[in-house]
């Protein structure tokens, strides 16, 4: 459960840089510095800051998967929600091994809760076609 609740974390200081248009970098460095009302355990930090400092890295390349699998779309088109889950996302199927079907229904999952209506289907999509 900690690693679900790692990735929602996650999801939020993603999604808090791109409302902002902050750097993912000093959005990470303020949430492990302020009392949060969710406490991860150990591993989930490790997790959260591993894949933020991932997705960091690999941007570009993110990117550039995102903008070649969105049909009809460019990346700077879409929504915020869209978009954080759409990095996370790319970020552990390029380059962890976590199975695609776990980090898609993730995905899905956060997008229904965040998201509108649509939301969950049009990030299921990108996946789709990535994978």
């Amino acid at each position: 459960m900690s690693r679900r609740l790692a990735r929602e974390e996650l999801f939020k200081i993603v999604f808090e840089a791109e409302i902002n248009n902050k750097d993912l970098n000093t959005v990470l460095d303020s949430y492990l510095e302020r009392e949060n009302e969710v406490e991860l355990n150990e591993k989930g930090k490790e997790f959260l800051v591993e894949y933020a400092k991932g997705i960091i890295e690999n941007q570009d390349k993110i990117l550039a998967e995102l903008n070649e699998k969105m049909e009809g779309w460019s990346f700077e088109r879409v929504g915020n929600v869209e978009k954080a889950l759409l990095k996370i996302s790319v970020y552990e199927i390029l380059f962890k091994d976590t199975p695609k079907e776990i980090v898609i229904n993730e995905a899905v999952e956060l997008a229904k809760k965040y998201g509108d209506t649509k939301t969950y289907e049009f990030v299921n999509g990108v996946l789709a076609r990535l994978v």
